[in-house]
């Protein structure tokens, strides 16, 4: 599997050919990302 960028725009929306393991990975990043900012913040 490749890793590659599946978002189209700023808002991050996906892209039409994005499989579902990539919206998996990438989805699970952000989340991970959200946690460790969220609690930096706070």
């Amino acid at each position: 599997m490749k890793f590659r960028f599946p978002f189209k725009d700023y808002a991050l929306r996906w892209k039409d050919d994005a499989t579902m393991t990539e919206k998996l990975f990438w989805g699970f990043i952000s989340s991970i990302l959200g946690l460790i900012l969220g609690n930096l913040i706070f």
